[in-house]
């Protein structure tokens, strides 16, 4: 709690590869929560989101120590809420490059934050698509050529086709993060 909102960090003390969609999936879930909340006069909600490095250090003395993100970009999130209607999330074209194709946004163009010496694109985000995963948008757009991986595609068509002859096969794919597996499968 800072002050009379919040700030949540996805990605801390563990990072996940759908933090990004994490933080704008929890962004719509608080609009619509708040929402329904029966309080008069009405509480609204305004949500930001950034993605980018932060340090995180104990910030205070004594019994009253907090543990913190510094940085630039939990303040850029704070400029992005900002901006940001009664009940919307928005966020930064950093951000939404991470998440595109998995949620309906409205583009709100380049908006001049106090801080920040460039306009940086903002998106209000109105909704999920139908996209169940990065991959499956990719799959839409269309993927580039795949290359250099004859030997194992080959592997895995040959497994394929002794399974389908009624031969039980195993495959494990396991590598680093981003290096084609969900891709070599398709």
């Amino acid at each position: 709690y800072l002050g009379d909102g919040v700030l949540v960090y996805f990605g801390y003390p563990i990072a996940h590869e759908e933090d990004a969609v994490r933080a704008v999936r929890s962004g719509l879930e608080i609009v619509t929560a708040v929402r329904q909340l029966a309080y008069t006069p009405p509480l609204q909600v305004r949500i930001g989101i950034h993605t980018g490095p932060v340090v995180v250090g104990e910030i205070g003395a004594g019994e009253r120590t907090e543990r913190l993100g510094l940085g630039e970009t939990p303040n850029i999130a704070a400029r992005v809420q900002g901006v940001a209607e009664p009940d919307t999330v928005v966020m930064s074209t950093v951000t939404q490059r991470l998440v595109h194709g998995l949620f309906t946004c409205q583009d709100l163009g380049p908006q001049t934050l106090k801080g920040i010496s460039t306009p940086l694109s903002l998106y209000r985000v109105l909704g999920e698509s139908a996209a169940q995963s990065r991959f499956e948008v990719a799959v839409g757009i269309g993927l580039t050529p795949l290359i250099g991986r004859e030997e194992e595609l080959g592997l895995l068509q040959r497994r394929w086709m002794q399974a389908k002859a009624g031969a039980g096969q195993v495959v494990l794919l396991s590598g680093e993060p981003g290096i084609g597996k969900s891709r070599l499968v398709q």
